[in-house]
């Protein structure tokens, strides 16, 4: 916005009356020669006139004046815009009214954009200052076992460190992806066993690295969703499973809604599964989660007593598991005992029906 002088000012102000400059010149024209025309004494219609235009006059000195005070009400507004703007004048009609409040819901709306993008810029900086430091102790320890002598141990070990390089660096592109998930969907028929067998051989090097044994049978689940997202969720929950683990085990299994068999009932009453929904069972014997901890172990960047103690927990896994399971019509929930597991069970719902995917399409 242009800061004017007195004279661009007065300028503007002039063409904006204009109009009513050239109709009191019309008028005037008009009496003058009604008064030729018909021989009518000239003198005290243009005394008339006269008057007229001197109370015309003041009028319009007002009038510049406060069209002068809106406009450096305008401008103060508009220079302290990014924290106020209550000293928008007040408006001389109902139009103007209208374009006050306008400007207000406008300002209401970009101060909550930019309160939300503050916010996710805060919160991108923190994620991004724990993954440095994250990413950095793979990388050290490498270093040192480069030096080390080289053994059949310490490849082992090298490429657990590897892994988890390539966990963070992939955890990072999928942190930065939830934002636009929706362009990155292709629903289609999943084969959930295979994605889970995927996941496991994929986290392999982390059984055989910490000696955690696994209980997981095929079974046949087919559902209806993005393979590339639903591995990531499983992914992150096998990860967690595994970090808070010592020692133990992780079982898998899957209860299908669409077979009434002895074996999905069994299951069900094992998982405490009460609702006719497809459940996979992610449950490990690890040290647990405070009950106190529970209620908010999915809310962004909460890390609990157990990501305290663990001091390199960002508390963004399982968040970012949360979110893609929503946006894909999913729900997951946990149950834990301190001391004796954690159990995550994903609700999958209904999946006996082609058609669902054309209708998520």
């Amino acid at each position: 916005m242009e800061h004017l002088s007195i004279g661009k000012l007065f300028a503007k102000w002039f063409m904006d009356r204009v109009i009513y400059f050239g109709l009191f010149l019309v008028f005037a024209a008009v009496f003058i020669i009604t008064a030729l025309q018909y021989r009518i004494d000239i003198e005290p219609i243009l005394y008339s006139l006269l008057i007229c235009t001197f109370l015309g006059c003041c009028c319009l000195i007002s009038n510049f004046i406060q069209y002068k005070n809106k406009y450096h009400a305008l401008y103060e507004t508009y220079l302290n815009m990014e924290t106020t703007i209550s000293s928008i004048p007040k408006p001389a009609n109902y139009i103007e009214e209208l374009y006050g409040e306008l400007l207000r819901d406008l300002f209401d709306n970009r101060s909550d954009l930019y309160l939300k993008m503050k916010k996710q810029e805060v919160e991108s900086k923190d994620y991004y200052t724990i993954w440095i430091h994250q990413i950095k102790t793979p990388i050290a320890a490498l270093y040192l076992l480069l030096q080390a002598e080289d053994s059949q141990k310490n490849r082992m070990l090298m490429k657990q460190e590897l892994f988890k390089v390539e966990q963070y660096a992939e955890m990072a592109l999928y942190y930065l992806r939830l934002q636009h998930m929706s362009y990155d969907i292709l629903l289609k028929e999943c084969n959930l066993y295979e994605i889970v067998k995927q996941s496991v051989k994929k986290y392999s090097i982390s059984f055989i690295g910490k000696k955690i044994s696994l209980h997981l049978e095929a079974f046949d689940g087919v559902v209806i969703s993005d393979e590339k997202w639903l591995g990531f969720v499983i992914e992150q929950i096998l990860s967690n499973c595994i970090k808070y683990t010592a020692k133990g085990s992780i079982s898998i299994e899957y209860i299908d809604s669409t077979h009434t068999t002895q074996f999905n009932d069994k299951l069900k009453h094992a998982y405490g599964v009460t609702s006719a929904d497809s459940v996979l069972c992610i449950s490990d014997t690890g040290i647990g989660i405070k009950e106190e901890d529970l209620p908010r172990i999915f809310e962004k960047g909460f890390t609990g007593y157990n990501g305290r103690m663990d001091k390199k927990s960002t508390g963004i896994g399982l968040y970012l598991c949360k979110q893609v399971l929503n946006k894909l019509g999913f729900d997951i929930s946990v149950t834990s005992e301190v001391g004796k597991g954690t159990m995550f069970q994903i609700y999958f719902g209904k999946q006996d029906s082609k058609t669902k995917v054309q209708e998520l399409d």
